[in-house]
């Protein structure tokens, strides 16, 4: 029975994902900073804001369950800000906020590949994101650093899912959107996100790393530049 490591277990998202999962047949692993109420899944405690923790958590989780097999990291840390004045913000909210969106997730998926190699796994990283590496949303306060970190994140899966391929790792940014291309935000589903998570799990071979996908349609690609 194979491990999975969710880190960031909201409602919205991380445990519709984990009970999807858990029907699998998957051990769950939840990790965040308190454990949701009435959850059946193992809970680790876990802050993302102290990335130098990740090592422990892969750790931790290993000798209670098992070596991960796929990791799902779906914490996020959004700061609010002026959005006529996005400079503003303060530098401990910065430093936050990219210690939860990108360092964190770098170190996450630092471990995952080491316990891939040790435990001789074609395992699977999946990064929860959005549209904010694509395009501008200069009205939502708070989107600029969002976006930074989201960005970060997206190069780091990009960049590894081109240099794993070879060992057989998958690296996902997944981003839910309307049918017009437009972002899910308030109306994402946290249940559309976990069977989208486990096709990709179950698919052969490396997709395409972003996957932008469309609620009971999934998979579906928009031609987007930067800057938009």
């Amino acid at each position: 029975m194979s491990t999975v490591l969710i880190i960031g277990a909201g409602v919205n998202i991380g445990l519709p994902v984990a009970k999807r999962f858990a029907s699998a047949g998957y051990k769950v692993a939840i990790a965040s900073r308190t454990a949701p109420e009435n959850s059946e899944h193992r809970h680790f405690v876990f802050d993302a804001a102290n990335a130098a923790t990740v090592p422990k958590l892969f750790s931790d989780v290993t000798a209670a369950i098992g070596a991960p097999k796929v990791v799902i990291y779906n914490a996020y840390a959004w700061k609010l800000a002026d959005t006529e004045d996005p400079l503003t913000m303060s530098l401990n909210d910065f430093e936050y906020s990219i210690s939860v969106n990108t360092i964190s997730s770098f170190i996450a998926a630092q471990e995952a590949v080491k316990s891939w190699a040790q435990t001789g796994t074609k395992g699977t990283f999946i990064f929860t994101g959005n549209i904010l590496n694509v395009r501008c949303l200069p009205n939502v306060p708070g989107a600029l650093v969002f976006a930074m970190g989201k960005s970060a994140a997206a190069s780091l899966i990009q960049g590894a899912s081109y240099g794993y391929k070879g060992k057989g790792y998958k690296f996902y940014y997944v981003d839910e959107r309307k049918e017009d291309g437009d972002p899910a935000f308030e109306g994402r589903s946290g249940e559309a996100h976990a069977e989208h998570f486990i096709k990709l799990v179950d698919s052969l071979g490396q997709g395409p790393w972003m996957q932008t996908f469309v609620k009971d349609k999934g998979y579906k690609q928009f031609n987007e530049l930067h800057g938009q």
